[in-house]
């Protein structure tokens, strides 16, 4: 069983170690803000935690507000959907999370600019569903 719940606390008081903070621990804690916290209040608590961490780190520019709000929309979706026991079952069930698929919704470099790392644009493209 994963740490995701001590990690969003570390996010919170300021002592997460990002250089061992990857993606599936981004997707991790914002599962656990969300099981939390109301929406809104999650999207802040991840946004200004990842934000600060990676300030810490000296890399101020890796926050990304539009992609952490796709994630966080994605994943809260997604759980209201369905129930989840945990972080660990949520990522389980959701491997395409863990591939930054949900970015193909969004024109070629958008998501990525300057501009997108500090406020958070809504995807342009339409979300192609594949059907089995």
């Amino acid at each position: 069983m994963s740490n995701y719940s001590d990690q969003l606390d570390q996010l919170n008081d300021g002592t997460l170690d990002a250089s061992t903070f990857g993606h599936q621990d981004h997707i991790g804690v914002a599962y656990e803000a969300l099981k939390r916290e109301s929406l809104f209040d999650a999207m802040a608590t991840v946004a200004n935690g990842i934000a600060a961490a990676a300030s810490r780190a000296g890399a101020p520019d890796k926050f990304n507000a539009t992609i952490t709000l796709a994630f966080m929309c994605e994943i809260a979706e997604r759980m209201e959907a369905r129930n989840f026991p945990d972080a660990d079952s949520f990522i389980a069930a959701n491997p395409d999370l863990l591939t930054g698929a949900i970015l193909k919704r969004y024109s070629n470099g958008r998501a990525v600019t300057a501009q997108a790392r500090r406020i958070a644009f809504l995807p342009d493209l339409a979300l192609v569903v594949e059907r089995s």
